[in-house]
């Protein structure tokens, strides 16, 4: 689906990125991680046609630069800050926003916005302001928007991180059901998220350091520990339980370990 090749990327005069490259299947959920000012959401940004760049960067095999308004269309964006994307008082015409703007007849938008309201489970919010909401309901707003449009690339820059626990679990669970539909690109600094990936590119200073299946990147602590991070907590649980002979595979998941252990 994605795929940057012999990327340069400047910013004043210093080398972001250098011959980069990395391929990003479809159907996936891919997590990028890495600490701050590595390169992740400048590489979000190439992608989505804000920066200019040297090399190839291609959705479906065409040039971003050259296809900047077609390709930008197939798109959704979640920034880390709902307040930075929000532009309408009402949380419906904020999610018709899109829609609106490109025409849309009022009766199909009114279908699609109480399609992905329900499926975010934010139906009650639809006629309140804004203004009235917590942060966790404002981006869930923006997330909405994003999807309203049935994007085949979903982007989410840091933007799970503010989201309470439990709503963060509702809506990995929608975003492993949409997978089949688009490509879901989540940017982190938090390896915990790497918990429900497909994918996982560890990032540092512009590079691609590690990259393959969560299993893989896992297999690599020595690395991640040399990057400052430790194995998500699941993880290293389940590696102490194996080595007492409690269970015989890493679980991923809190619920799953908890039935695995009262068996």
């Amino acid at each position: 689906m994605i795929r940057f090749g012999n990327l340069v990327f400047k910013y004043k005069n210093k080398k972001i990125f250098d011959n980069f490259n990395l391929s990003i299947k479809d159907n996936v959920i891919t997590t990028i991680i890495g600490p701050n000012g590595c390169g992740k959401s400048t590489l979000m940004k190439i992608l989505v046609g804000l920066l200019p760049y040297e090399g190839t960067v291609t959705i479906d095999s065409s040039e971003v630069k050259d296809n900047v308004n077609a390709l930008r269309a197939k798109i959704g964006y979640v920034a880390e800050k709902p307040d930075n994307q929000i532009v309408n008082e009402v949380v419906y015409d904020e999610i018709a926003y899109v829609l609106r703007n490109l025409g849309i007849e009022e009766g199909k938008i009114i279908k699609e916005v109480h399609k992905v309201a329900n499926l975010l489970d934010i139906a009650d919010l639809l006629d309140k302001n804004v203004s009235d909401l917590n942060t966790t309901e404002k981006q869930l707003v923006c997330i909405a928007s994003a999807l309203l449009n049935n994007p085949k690339i979903l982007i989410l820059d840091e933007s799970l991180s503010i989201l309470d626990p439990l709503v963060k679990e509702n809506i990995v669970s929608v975003l492993k059901k949409l997978k089949t539909q688009m490509t879901i690109i989540h940017i982190t600094h938090d390896i915990e998220d790497t918990l429900y990936s497909d994918a996982v590119v560890v990032m540092n200073n512009g590079n691609v350091i590690l990259s393959g299946t969560k299993e893989d990147i896992y297999a690599s602590e020595k690395v991640l520990n040399d990057l400052g991070y430790k194995l998500p907590f699941m993880v290293e649980l389940s590696n102490r339980l194996m080595f007492y002979g409690l269970i015989d595979h890493v679980i991923y998941d809190m619920k799953e370990m908890v039935d695995v252990l009262w068996q």
